[in-house]
């Protein structure tokens, strides 16, 4: 696995399904002014980096993991990072109070203590295919044994903190002048992964039904579902060779969530999907030629 290393992207990825669709990322740089945060190849500005950070990609393409200072190859050297854990305590409790790093040479502005650090509630659902919300952390939710286990992710639990032209996080004492090392910064941290948050944080998403439609070919049916700004990292879309699940995460606050049960069997293999900025577009491959009378089954 490598970890794609476009803006605003950050991803693990496997080479072998890496197509020309697969990376959501910037090909600016970010652009902080007056106070807003943005990147120099779009027009969202936002004030928290928070905020920043959740920005969508506007270009499409595969991920990347060539190093992005190929004109110096020091540049990228992050050895003085290579762990910021505390050498006498591996892996810090996930209440963020394990032993401090170790001092950096630069004088470090004062800060206050980290917020309660946000946990999943037990037994949540999480779609597959969701990105961990801690700061510094990657992943994305496979499974509850794959990625539900304690001390799996490395994370920063305080707030990035921009000073007189360093970067680096409230919680630990590393800092960078330059960007994308601020981004590589390993976390401080060791604790579950988040990806839903608290119930009152999950229960914010409003439930809704978006329209769909379809047409099809002698051998695919191609279904369009409407739905503005879907948030590729939380939603996912999956097939059986008679259903098609859907879990949209879109405008925000919106989720769709539905399981359709097609009128004639299909290839999930063959199947697939792709997000645009209206609509999620998914193409179904019919398991035997031939028209169907209509997407869903009749049958109960």
């Amino acid at each position: 696995m490598h970890t794609c290393t476009r803006g605003g992207c950050g991803r693990e990825f496997d080479e072998t399904a890496n197509d020309a669709m697969a990376c959501q990322y910037h090909p600016g740089k970010p652009v902080f002014h007056e106070g807003l945060k943005g990147w120099s190849c779009c027009k969202p500005r936002v004030h928290s980096f928070d905020e920043f950070m959740e920005i969508q990609g506007c270009q499409l393409g595969p991920h990347s993991h060539e190093p992005k200072h190929k004109e110096d190859p020091f540049k990228a050297d992050l050895t003085k990072y290579a762990d910021v854990l505390p050498a006498s305590s591996p892996q810090a409790d996930a209440s963020g109070h394990g032993a401090p790093a170790a001092a950096a040479s630069a004088t470090v502005p004062k800060t206050e203590e980290p917020a309660p650090i946000d946990e999943d509630p037990e037994g949540v659902a999480v779609a597959p295919g969701t990105k961990c919300k801690r700061n510094g952390c990657t992943a994305v939710y496979e499974s509850e044994e794959k990625s539900h286990q304690p001390d799996q992710c490395q994370f920063h639990p305080g707030a990035a903190v921009f000073h007189e032209g360093t970067k680096g996080w409230s919680c630990c004492a590393p800092r960078a002048t330059d960007f994308d090392e601020f981004m590589q910064i390993k976390g401080c941290t060791r604790g579950r992964h988040l990806f839903v948050g608290t119930q009152q944080e999950a229960s914010s998403l409003q439930q809704n039904k978006c329209r769909n439609d379809f047409y099809q070919t002698p051998d695919t049916v191609i279904v369009s579902v409407y739905a503005k700004k879907i948030d590729r990292n939380q939603s996912s879309i999956s097939f059986t060779s008679d259903l098609m699940h859907l879990h949209l995460v879109y405008e925000g606050s919106k989720v769709y969530d539905d399981e359709i049960k097609l009128s004639a069997p299909i290839d999930p293999d063959a199947s697939s999907f792709e997000f645009l900025s209206t609509k999620a577009e998914i193409k179904l491959v019919k398991k035997t030629s031939g028209p169907w009378s209509a997407l869903e089954s009749a049958a109960p």
